[in-house]
């Protein structure tokens, strides 16, 4: 059990779903995120988005046994329509094309990357739904898991948690002036000494 666990996201939506295994660990990132008590997650505004789908393709690991026809049931899902499944190749590492090869997971699995054009209507329904066929080992969607998410932005640095809907609200500036102060008496202690 951890004490709490520190990651970034590919996507954050308003209501703190993310997409996350852009870079193939998918399913353990999940296994480390959910072990934790507070999952954390720290992107720059880059990552925010009005809705999931659009914004980066959903990854989901599935075994390599009749792939296709787990491809065609995930297509066929009320809960993904719209969505345009593409069997990740070359590198599972990210999610573009870089080989000819079927992209292979740490854990011996492939990726199929679900691409949408419009915003996915229910995360949640989705997830449960991916999740709950044969063949789909886990998604790259995080519903439910986030303690807070820290925002780095042109205005400064927000933490935000999905409880209160606050919005704490760091300057830079300020930070970096404090870490400057905490620098210079460490100094100023140690010369002393």
């Amino acid at each position: 059990k951890l004490d709490v666990a520190i990651d970034g996201a590919d996507n954050v939506d308003p209501g703190f779903n993310l997409v996350k295994g852009g870079g193939g660990a998918l399913l353990r990132e999940k296994m480390v995120e959910l072990s934790a008590d507070k999952f954390i997650v720290i992107v720059d505004e880059s990552k925010l988005c009005a809705g999931l789908g659009p914004g980066f393709p959903i990854p989901v690991e599935i075994t390599p046994f009749c792939h296709e026809h787990t491809i065609r049931t995930i297509a066929a899902l009320p809960s993904c329509a719209g969505c345009k499944p593409v069997l990740r190749m070359g590198s599972s590492s990210n999610n573009k094309v870089d080989g000819d090869e079927i992209a292979v997971t740490d854990n011996g699995n492939y990726i199929v990357d679900l691409n949408f054009t419009e915003t996915i209507k229910n995360v949640p329904k989705m997830a449960a739904d991916l999740k709950s066929l044969c063949g789909v080992v886990d998604h790259g969607i995080f519903s439910g898991m986030t303690t807070a998410v820290i925002c780095a932005g042109a205005d400064g640095v927000v933490v935000t948690t999905p409880e209160k809907r606050d919005e704490i609200v760091f300057n830079l500036a300020i930070a970096s002036a404090s870490i400057g102060l905490v620098a210079m008496l460490a100094s100023a202690i140690s010369r002393r000494r």
